[in-house]
Parts: C-alpha cells; sequence; structure tokens
C-alpha cells in the first residue's frame, strides 16, 4: 500500500490550478485519470482533487519560472536552489566503477538541475543525462541547450543503452528519468510495481549496474515554496545478488521503483501526473 507522507487537504495552490481543474473535465484530463487510478481506494474524493489541483499550480509556477529565466541573472536564480545529501554521490564516486542516478520528471526538472553541477566538486567526472527528444526540434535546442550550457552531456534516450553503458566504464556519473514508460518494442522493459500499478519499467539500469558493477542511487527535486528549490540526493541502493539473473534484475528493478515512489509521494503534486505512465 502507497504511504503517504504529506497532509493532502492542505497542498498548496493558487487560483490558475483552481481555474484549470474546473475547466479540465475529468474524461479529458490525463494528470486527474492518473491520480485517480492511482490513488482509488486510499483517498477521499476531496484529498484527490487537492492533489489535482495542487498539481496544476505547480506546473503554472513551472512554466512561469521557465519564462522569468530569460530575464533573471544566473546568481539570482542559483540562490533559489540547494543542494543537500551530496555526500551520498561522492560515497558513490569513490568506488570508481561509474555511478547512475535515478530520478524522475519531479519538481521543476527544467530549472532546478540547471544549477546543480556548480554546486559539485566535479573533479575529472563528466555529468550525463538521458533524455527523450522532443517532438518539435527547436523545443530540443532550447532546453537541452540550457543542460549543456549547465554543463551536463546529452543521451539520446533512443540509443542510451549504448551511449550510458560507454560513460559509466570511463567512470562518469548518468542521470536517468526512471519515471518513462519503455517503447512498447523493447526487449529490456520488465513487468514491475510502480505506484501500485502494474507498470512496464526499464529493466537495463539492473542490467548496467550488475554488468558494470557500478552504484545506483537517486536524487529528488522539489519545490518548498515559489523561490526555493532543493535537490535532494538519496543513500546508494543495494543490489541483491542473485544465482538467477532475471530474478535480481526484477528485484533491483522493483526497489528502484520502489524509491521512486518515495520520493514522488514526498511531494505528491510535483510529479508530471499528464504523462501517460500506464
Amino acid at each position: 500500500m502507497l504511504e503517504m507522507k504529506r497532509n493532502c487537504n492542505v497542498l498548496p495552490v493558487n487560483w490558475v490550478g483552481w481555474i484549470v481543474y474546473f475547466l479540465m473535465p475529468t474524461k479529458y484530463s490525463i494528470a486527474q485519470k492518473n491520480i485517480e487510478q492511482v490513488f482509488h481506494g486510499l483517498l477521499s474524493a476531496y484529498e484527490k482533487k487537492r492533489i489535482a489541483i495542487a498539481y496544476y499550480s505547480h506546473i503554472f509556477l513551472c512554466i512561469k519560472e521557465l519564462f522569468l529565466m530569460n530575464f533573471l541573472t544566473e546568481k539570482s536564480l542559483e540562490k533559489r536552489v540547494k543542494l543537500i545529501g551530496v555526500e551520498h554521490l561522492y560515497n558513490a564516486l569513490k568506488k570508481e566503477n561509474g555511478v547512475l542516478i535515478l530520478t524522475g520528471h519531479l519538481g521543476n526538472w527544467e530549472f532546478a538541475p540547471l544549477f546543480s553541477l556548480n554546486q559539485v566538486e566535479k573533479g575529472a567526472h563528466h555529468y550525463y543525462c538521458v533524455r527523450k527528444a522532443l517532438r518539435l526540434s527547436f523545443l530540443n535546442s532550447i532546453f537541452w541547450g540550457r543542460f549543456e550550457k549547465a554543463g551536463f552531456k546529452i543521451i539520446n534516450k533512443n540509443n542510451a543503452l549504448a551511449e550510458t553503458r560507454l560513460a559509466l566504464r570511463t567512470k562518469n556519473v548518468v542521470f536517468f528519468p526512471f519515471d518513462l514508460r519503455p517503447p512498447c518494442h523493447s526487449k529490456s522493459s520488465l513487468s514491475a510495481s510502480f505506484l501500485g500499478q502494474p507498470s512496464k519499467t526499464y529493466g537495463s539500469i539492473a542490467y548496467l549496474a550488475h554488468r558494470l558493477n557500478c552504484a545506483v542511487l537517486s536524487v529528488s527535486f522539489y519545490r518548498l515554496n515559489k523561490k526555493q528549490h532543493i535537490i535532494e540526493f538519496y543513500p546508494e541502493i543495494p543490489s541483491d545478488a542473485s544465482k538467477d539473473k532475471k530474478q535480481a534484475y526484477l528485484e533491483n528493478t522493483e526497489k528502484y521503483n520502489k524509491r521512486l515512489e518515495e520520493m514522488l509521494l514526498a511531494y505528491p503534486e510535483q510529479w508530471l501526473w499528464s504523462y501517460k505512465r500506464w
């Protein structure tokens, strides 16, 4: 059963969130359908409504921040982002086997990461980020360009396995959005539980961790208020060693999903509920 860490009745909302909620019928809203599917029988109707309104409110703030980035100085923007738990990253780097960092579409994922690497002791390591190509190429140039300017090297999701393997073998760090749905034709996907739902999940992370003996940890992005963002690194996720590789991959993938759930449920209104995960 999912464990909620916050009182949904007091999630922050704004007038835009209320307007979008009342103008968006449930049957046309992927976000509201996903919220209903995940929390059906667990939360009251009002609590699910509050999550939806808080989610729309949060997305409005994210869009507003991305717009304001064009007018505010980098120094003023950097002050909005605080990094905690970075010692978990440093501990993983000491193993010199490369580091896989699981994350998701949490908080303002297009804003907070841009101000992370300048707060990290990078040393000789390179930092990669797996990203899905957007349908409009000009948007790719904007969003990918911002990450590259911030110091990330981009790995296209379409050929991520080979490039991620190479990056890890050269003892680098790779951020992977683990909440993405694998393509239907993917041979590396596994069926694992996510938010209480049977979900197709990438099995390649467990495969790479096993083959390369690299550390797997996670990072969450979340906002505390309109101006303050937190980037929080979590401890390494221990791997299960099993003679049956397939079983080990499945058990480790379940652990990864569990960690992602914990990060998501800490701030349930700040995940991308509009994504067709199921």
